[in-house]
């Protein structure tokens, strides 16, 4: 069996059982589990699967954005090396702002101890999950929008300028090297929008999935980041891109 043919019936279990183990697949097809890792990597980057620990489970498809618990396993190893760098360039005090990003989330464990900082954020599982830290976390309020874990609205915007932040860390949905960032929302554009506009610092995090990809909305141009924070080294072109728009590139081992 051709990998192509492979895939396909792979695509057509998944659909069928929404989710799959590498083990079950390399015996079925008689191949070793590195080629089955390879092609749900391959499936991962089409959108089809979202890969977990020894397996896979089905995406979803929404016109607007993914279900938050698919996202959050998604890339879940790249997106705790982008939270550590992320964490390594926030200030031990003052104010920092983030959304309600997956990868964005797996910078908080890095600075929950930081009893002198303070954190605005419309995310409902940061409230959640980091609740009795150090960390001191205002909420935005909002309307409560459970496929993205976050609080949303007029209430949520009106909130977030009311303040002006040393730094602010978010995510996107997709990176163009000429258009910038992009998003699945409005409303996801809105609430970035104003937490750019009001931070002096703004820090960008996204994996290498991310990179050369266009989504429903643009968030805003590169010329408004400070810094990128990725997973792994852009590809020269992206890095000699970001040199000339003056804008920091994190990776591991940089």
């Amino acid at each position: 069996m051709t990998q192509r043919d492979r895939l396909a019936d792979i695509i057509k279990i998944v659909h069928a059982e929404q989710k799959v183990q590498v083990s079950d697949l390399a015996k079925r097809y008689q191949v070793t589990n590195e080629t089955i890792r390879r092609d749900l990597e391959a499936l991962e980057k089409d959108g089809i699967v979202a890969r977990t620990y020894g397996g896979a489970i089905a995406v979803q498809a929404s016109p607007v954005t993914s279900d938050y618990k698919i996202r959050a396993v998604k890339n879940a190893a790249a997106k705790a090396a982008i939270g550590r760098l992320a964490a390594s360039l926030l200030p031990e005090n003052g104010a920092i702002g983030c959304d309600s990003g997956t990868t964005v989330y797996e910078t908080i464990p890095y600075i929950r101890s930081r009893s002198s900082l303070t954190l605005l954020t419309n995310s409902v599982r940061i409230l959640n999950d980091f609740m009795y830290d150090k960390l001191r976390i205002i909420s935005t309020g909002g309307i409560l929008n459970s496929r993205t874990q976050s609080l949303e609205g007029e209430l949520a915007i009106r909130m977030m300028g009311n303040y002006f932040l040393d730094a602010c860390i978010i995510g996107c949905h997709s990176l163009d090297l000429v258009y910038g960032i992009y998003d699945g929302s409005e409303a996801v554009v809105q609430y970035k929008n104003t937490l750019i506009d009001h931070s002096r610092k703004v820090i960008l995090l996204a994996d290498h999935t991310k990179f050369d990809r266009t989504s429903l909305i643009r968030t805003a141009p590169f010329s408004l980041i400070d810094v990128l924070v990725t997973d792994r080294r852009p590809s020269d072109e992206w890095l000699t891109c970001m040199e000339q728009k003056n804008i920091q590139v994190l990776y591991p081992d940089a």
